[in-house]
């Protein structure tokens, strides 16, 4: 949390001096990335807002998981957390033209927009009422993909125990003995 507002402080000092924004902070360097670089960076990412780019990138182009990494993996816990102030309710429209959450054909289309507008420290467009720093229905996706990949991995996790809780081994002195889950020996189990 202090280094997503350390993050975000630097980046208002930034722009209040009318510095130009670097690369990383540019919709088009996301775009022009490879799909296995994106991936790349969002394993690998320290900035909070190229992780929300690299993330808003790979669920545009319809990447959820790749190998052992998947979106919403460092950001889902952001979900429903006010981060930012907001006002105006989520996915309204701004007078001047500005769009809703209905205007996209995705929550990550909309979570690129939101993004290349100066979000998630600011929404002209309202797209993130409740301050998550995820735009309209982003927040959920990427929670729900993130959910499944743990449920995964858990469910791996328990099978691949199974599987060696009932082998049996040979002990020093010639006794038998299983492995039971919690990681003891188990002398009945043979």
């Amino acid at each position: 949390m202090r280094r997503l507002l350390f993050t975000a402080s630097i980046f208002l000092g930034l722009a209040a001096c009318g510095a130009t924004p670097t690369a990383t902070q540019d919709p088009a360097y996301y775009t022009s990335m490879s799909t296995s670089s994106l991936w790349a960076a969002q394993a690998s990412s320290q900035s909070p807002q190229q992780l929300a780019f690299v993330e808003a990138e790979l669920g545009a182009r319809g990447q959820t998981a790749s190998g052992s990494a998947y979106l919403g993996q460092r950001t889902a816990s952001a979900l429903g957390r006010k981060l930012y102030s907001r006002t105006g309710a989520a996915g309204s429209t701004v007078a001047g033209g500005g769009k809703s959450c209905s205007d996209f054909g995705s929550s990550a289309q909309a979570q690129r927009y939101f993004l290349a507008l100066g979000g998630p420290l600011s929404d002209p467009s309202n797209l993130d009422g409740d301050g998550d720093g995820l735009a309209c229905e982003w927040g959920t996706t990427v929670a729900r993909v993130a959910k499944s990949h743990r449920v995964k991995a858990t469910a791996y996790r328990s099978y691949s125990t199974r599987r060696s809780s009932g082998v049996c081994h040979t002990g020093p002195r010639g006794g038998t003995y299983t492995i039971t889950s919690s990681g003891n020996k188990n002398y009945d189990g043979c």
